[in-house]
């Protein structure tokens, strides 16, 4: 009988003993949440495990359990490893003497000489035996991780699991669920039915955290049945619903708050095209004491307080540059939005479902040109 996709998963697992889990480049709640969970449940059964992301992990997530372990790189095993057969002759001491194009290594055994046969060369293990790729719809999605790494990308079994409709089903096994609300309910799902038993409580808390995080704490129409029932789940085996209900709606930082004001405050609206949007220049950062970091924070904010809109967006000049951040509804084409934009542009799960946020770095053209470009791209 054919496996089924969970069990494929676990099946590779538990034959794993190295364990890399790769994140998109642009951290999103949801997709970092996932992979402090995978990790924390990977490590509990035995596995050597590393989490890592080009991206930086946001002040406002630093609350999530062990978000400090996240690394910005991991070491590829590519080193020679030479052995020594101590077994009958005990290694006394070891030195080297470097030259201009050789070194010398000197090894004295505690009787006797060591001889050829004593030796063996390999090269170093590879850094994983498997890896996870959560949230990243294609490779490309990775950034740096991946353009650094691309032969152990390459030449590792991946598992992708996503649950966007473009994903480019890179993985060995892929478990893409696109009527899930969240990487964390198609992961809460897998391990309540192979491990539930390790789900602790900081491993519940960051399950939950990325349920609400795309859910818009089970406000949204879109929420699933099956999301509010592992909540529940969640909830009974010890997440801390309060913390990060706290720090995901209650706690907002200053220039956060000042800068989506400024944002309020110029807002414009193309009704025929269901969209509304703001232009913050150099001085609205400056004035809100705010930087690039804070302008998905200032997109959630438009989205959980303006109704009725398919497109919500802000153009801001941010260091001499242009980028437009865009949540654009499931039902507008965003890949075809995407298309339409010239230069880098992704699309992240950085707004609550049934949104995804398109990201464009735009250049330094002027905020005029760059509304007009806005403007052109969705009345097309």
């Amino acid at each position: 009988m054919e496996l089924s996709v969970g069990q494929q998963i676990f099946d590779q697992v538990g034959k794993a003993d190295k364990i890399l889990i790769a994140l998109p480049a642009f951290l999103a709640p949801d997709g970092l949440a996932s992979g402090l969970a995978l990790a924390g449940m990977l490590q509990k059964m035995g596995k050597d495990v590393e989490l890592a992301s080009a991206g930086k992990v946001a002040e406002t997530l630093e609350f999530l359990p062990k978000a400090d372990t996240v690394k910005g790189s991991f070491q590829n095993g590519q080193s020679l490893v030479i052995s020594l057969n101590t077994g009958e002759k005990k290694l006394e001491e070891i030195s080297y003497q470097t030259h201009d194009d050789k070194v010398d290594i000197y090894l004295k055994a505690n009787k006797g000489t060591y001889l050829e046969k004593d030796f063996s060369f390999n090269t170093e293990k590879s850094a994983a035996d498997i890896i996870f790729i959560l949230d990243g719809k294609s490779l490309e999605d990775l950034g740096g991780l991946f353009e650094s790494h691309a032969d152990l990308f390459f030449e590792t079994p991946k598992i992708n699991i996503d649950n966007k409709a473009g994903n480019e089903y890179f993985g060995a096994i892929n478990l893409v669920d696109v009527t899930a609300t969240s990487i964390a309910e198609i992961l809460t799902g897998l391990i309540f039915q192979f491990q539930k038993d390790l789900v602790d409580e900081d491993i519940a808390t960051c399950l939950l955290a990325g349920i609400i995080s795309r859910t818009n704490s089970f406000q949204q129409a879109q929420t699933t049945p099956k999301s509010l029932l592992q909540a529940a789940d969640l909830v009974s085996l010890g997440a801390r619903q309060q913390e990060i209900v706290k720090h995901f709606y209650k706690t907002k930082p200053l220039p956060l708050l000042k800068l989506w004001g400024r944002a309020l405050a110029r807002l414009k609206a193309d009704e025929e095209k269901s969209a509304i949007y703001s232009l913050l220049n150099q001085t609205d950062f400056e004035k809100s004491e705010a930087d690039g970091k804070d302008l998905p924070g200032a997109v959630r904010e438009l989205v959980n307080n303006v109704a009725n809109y398919q497109i919500v967006g802000i153009i801001g000049q941010v260091n001499g540059s242009i980028r437009l951040l865009a949540a654009v509804h499931a039902q507008r084409d965003i890949e075809n939005l995407k298309d339409k934009f010239e230069g880098e542009a992704k699309i992240t799960n950085s707004v609550p479902a049934p949104f995804k946020m398109l990201d464009v770095d735009l250049g330094s053209i002027s905020l005029q040109d760059a509304e007009a470009k806005f403007l052109e791209a969705i009345r097309q």
